[in-house]
């Protein structure tokens, strides 16, 4: 009786036992599963984000146009963030960023990227022309005479030369707006026979007086602190401010005139020299991209009817996409949208 005592006894230590590792089993498959699924849901909001650094100058039409539409029409999400194009070259270059797309104010970024000694782009693709304009504001103390200069009444370097006016650009070795705001000043040098307009109107090339981040420019211009400041056309229409047109000589938009842009040129700080010349705007899907269907996507619409009216709206000529760099290595989704190619 005392050794059935003693099985029973047993038997009933032993069940509870049982019951709570097959408890815990099935809690450890359970928690496997949850994890995994997180890891899924987790990895399909990623491949949702797209990830596009821009020029600087491109905030406003990015954020407030292409953003609502690229969204609307594909589900992606575009998360964008604007500087200028050579600081976005060199955070690129130095590991900083890792954007799915670059779209540049100038081909000399992305160039930078493709002919590194490692290449982080393998081809670029050109799809828009921009003009350089000089954008002030309305309620300046010398807003009179610049708006005279806007209508031809009056020349437009005479009223930036005149005492205590205020004239902020950005920086050249960060941003192509400086580089080519300095090249345009020595062309009107040539063009209107006068060898003190750029000293007059800017100073030194990297006048710290002037030079402002492309960011916050639009608010200082707003503020009153400056009264003017150099700006793309497509820019100064975005952000609703009056502006003087510069002759064809001397804006960087006409091709017929390249070879006059070339007389100038800017060394960087890196020792690379800028030749003036057509501004074009580019773009490029970088090799650091995370998710290549959305930035085949984004690159499809911006280069689509839609994204091109978008452009041309506020003033940035859309042209025929130009594909430069290594065609070979370029997705055929997006090698498919250049004309020559189609």
């Amino acid at each position: 009786m005392f050794n059935n005592i003693t099985v029973f006894s047993n038997t009933t230590v032993l069940m509870p036992r049982a019951i709570i590792f097959s408890v815990v089993f099935l809690l450890l498959i359970f928690f496997t599963l949850f994890i995994s699924s997180i890891k899924e849901l987790n990895a399909t909001t990623i491949e949702k984000d797209v990830s596009v650094m821009y020029a600087g100058s491109l905030v406003n039409i990015f954020e407030n146009e292409i953003k609502l539409a690229f969204q609307n029409l594909t589900g992606y999400n575009f998360i964008g963030e604007g500087k200028g194009s050579v600081q976005i070259s060199n955070m690129i270059l130095d590991g900083f960023r890792k954007p799915d797309v670059f779209v540049s104010a100038d081909t000399t970024p992305i160039e930078r990227l493709i002919n590194h000694s490692l290449p982080l782009a393998k081809w670029l693709v050109k799809f828009g022309s921009a003009e350089l304009v000089i954008a002030y504001n309305p309620q300046s103390p010398f807003a009179s005479e610049l708006s005279k200069a806007s209508n031809g009444k009056m020349s437009w370097y005479k009223v930036l030369e005149k005492k205590g006016f205020k004239f902020g650009r950005t920086d050249p070795e960060l941003d192509p707006k400086g580089y080519y705001t300095v090249i345009a000043a020595k062309l009107a040098n040539i063009y209107y026979n006068d060898s003190t307009i750029k000293d007059k109107i800017l100073g030194e090339d990297r006048n710290k007086e002037q030079i402002l981040p492309e960011e916050i420019l639009k608010s200082i211009l707003d503020s009153g602190q400056i009264d003017a400041t150099a700006a793309y056309k497509h820019e100064a229409i975005a952000k609703g401010l009056p502006y003087i047109t510069l002759p064809d000589q001397i804006n960087l938009s006409e091709p017929n005139y390249t070879i006059f842009y070339n007389k100038i040129s800017y060394k960087l700080g890196t020792g690379e020299t800028i030749s003036g010349k057509p501004i074009f705007f580019s773009l490029t899907i970088p090799n650091t991209v995370k998710n290549i269907e959305g930035a085949i996507s984004f690159v499809k619409f911006l280069l689509s009817e839609n994204g091109r009216k978008i452009l041309e709206k506020v003033g940035l000529s859309p042209i025929e996409p130009i594909l430069q760099g290594d065609i070979d290595q370029m997705k055929p989704k997006i090698f498919s949208l250049i004309p020559e190619h189609k």
